[in-house]
């Protein structure tokens, strides 16, 4: 130990520098390697309910602003229909406005066997905020499942139909078709009821920018027959009706309006061309949903 000591002493500044640089890196590297296992946190466990209520909390805690400014952000922005939250979609809840962590604690909570009794039981799922359910509450709809059961039991469910009329149907027809569930057949109704009908298969995609195969399954089972167009009478119509018309709007339909009043009355269709604003484009579009009678 001594000779080491001397020889230590012995040694040129720079080289004592050198010996002690490399001394402190391995104590570095030595209480790196004891203490590792206090670093090595194990993940938060999901699937256990408790743990999962505990790290939400402490989650909302500490993020209270963020969570609360999401939760209203996503609730602006959701066209809300009435659901069932024991047999919704995982698109459909997503439609809603929940995020995607909370439709998957949403399923796992269904296969494992839990089951909605009452709109109260969806504000015990976990992350949703008050917002959120207060928002939701109203359009919860929860089916008598004992009465599902009994009837099913009693009358086999109806197999897919081969063609649905868009323009004369139910939602309740429409979603037996194959991938229409309760959130695309309230956006094609709604379309439809805004238009007055479709009169072509392309304005579907007015309704929701379907994929591909969806669109592809949707021209072949929706048959669309014109004359059950809901027509606006154009010699009667308020301006308030014709600028709820999707292919209108305000500006047009005060121009309308105002061409009506000089005219008197339109004694044909094609005098709308006429209308300031007008084009050929818009004038094909609006002409089929417009009557003169």
């Amino acid at each position: 130990m001594k000779k080491i000591i001397q020889s230590f002493i012995n040694y040129s500044t720079l080289e004592k520098r050198g010996i002690l640089a490399l001394l402190a890196i391995i104590i570095l590297l030595l209480l790196s390697l004891f203490t590792m296992p206090y670093w090595n946190k194990q993940p938060i466990d999901y699937t256990e309910d408790s743990t999962l209520v505990v790290a939400w909390e402490a989650y909302k805690q500490s993020h209270s602003t963020t969570i609360e400014a999401d939760s209203k952000n996503l609730i602006s922005k959701t066209e809300l229909f009435y659901f069932d939250p024991n047999t919704l979609d995982s698109t459909s809840f997503l439609s809603l406005g929940l995020t995607p962590k909370q439709v998957k604690l949403l399923l796992n909570w269904r296969r494992k066997g839990k089951v909605f009794k009452n709109k109260e039981d969806f504000s015990k799922l976990y992350t949703l905020t008050i917002e959120q359910y207060e928002h939701l509450a109203p359009y919860i709809k929860i089916t008598n499942q004992n009465t599902v059961n009994t009837f099913n039991n009693r009358f086999p469910s109806k197999p897919e139909p081969d063609h649905v009329a868009i323009n004369t149907t139910d939602s309740a027809t429409l979603v037996q078709l194959k991938g229409i569930g309760p959130f695309f057949a309230h956006k094609l109704l709604s379309r439809r009821d805004k238009l007055g009908g479709y009169i072509k298969h392309e304005q579907l995609l007015e309704a929701y920018k379907f994929p591909d195969s969806l669109y592809t399954l949707l021209k072949n089972k929706l048959v669309i027959n014109p004359h059950h167009l809901k027509k606006i009478k154009i010699n009667l119509a308020t301006e308030e009706q014709l600028k709820s018309h999707p292919y209108i709007g305000e500006k047009l339909a005060h121009h309308i309006i105002l061409y009506r009043e000089n005219l008197k009355q339109f004694e044909k269709i094609e005098q709308l061309r006429q209308v300031p604003l007008m084009n050929e484009e818009i004038y094909r579009k609006i002409a089929p949903y417009l009557s003169i009678e």
